[in-house]
């Protein structure tokens, strides 16, 4: 992959802002050499897969090294990196409190979120176990994440709960739905235990009583 490629990659990235916003020439140019090398190291062939790691994984990981090698601390590379991943859930955190305004939205969210489950973050990268999905709460526990297992096998855990607070970014403040998530596996946990529970199903039982 060319030079050119490798920086539209970047461009288009979920650290494309912090991309534009290094200082100098030289630390574009040694994120984008270690990218490339990671790109090239690792197995893309399943699309899914490569969609995640092209677009979060990699780039984090190209960014938390070449900024350290560059004088950054941990912290200061780690604010960048969280700084540019959660602006990116903004816009979709945006459309959910819109749809969350529709008297219906929770029964469409069913439909999204085993949709999306099974077609954006299939098997071969996460393992889940699914506990409910009705009227009243989605509830399913993720027992491995390809996110914290790239992240271990390059030795930078610690980038894998910015991508973990970036879920609470889109989903934490949807109308008409309460976020329930208080496991990560990224945050030390044993399994994420993503929960959403449908607060106008939530009041009428504590008005009936049932």
């Amino acid at each position: 992959m060319d030079d050119k490629s490798i920086e539209k990659l970047l461009k288009k990235s979920k650290l494309a802002s912090a991309y534009a916003m290094l200082p100098s020439p030289e630390l574009r140019r040694a994120i984008a050499i270690e990218y490339g090398r990671l790109l090239g190291e690792n197995d893309l062939s399943d699309p899914m897969l490569a969609g995640h790691l092209r677009t979060s994984i990699l780039p984090a990981v190209a960014f938390h090294r070449c900024l350290q090698e560059y004088g950054y601390t941990q912290s200061a590379s780690l604010m960048a990196i969280r700084a540019a991943v959660l602006k990116t859930a903004k816009p979709m955190a945006n459309i959910f409190q819109g749809m969350g305004r529709l008297p219906f939205f929770f029964s469409i969210f069913r439909i999204m979120c085993s949709i999306s489950t099974k077609h954006s973050f299939g098997p071969k990268g996460w393992v889940f176990e699914w506990k409910r999905n009705d009227a009243y709460a989605i509830e399913w526990d993720c027992r491995s994440c390809l996110y914290v297992d790239v992240f271990r096998r390059y030795s930078v855990p610690e980038l894998a709960p910015i991508f973990c607070e970036s879920d609470d970014v889109m989903y934490g403040n949807i109308p008409g739905v309460r976020w329930g998530r208080d496991q990560t596996i990224g945050g030390g946990d044993k399994v994420c235990n993503f929960c959403f529970y449908n607060e106008k199903k939530e009041g009428l039982q504590n008005e009936t009583g049932k």
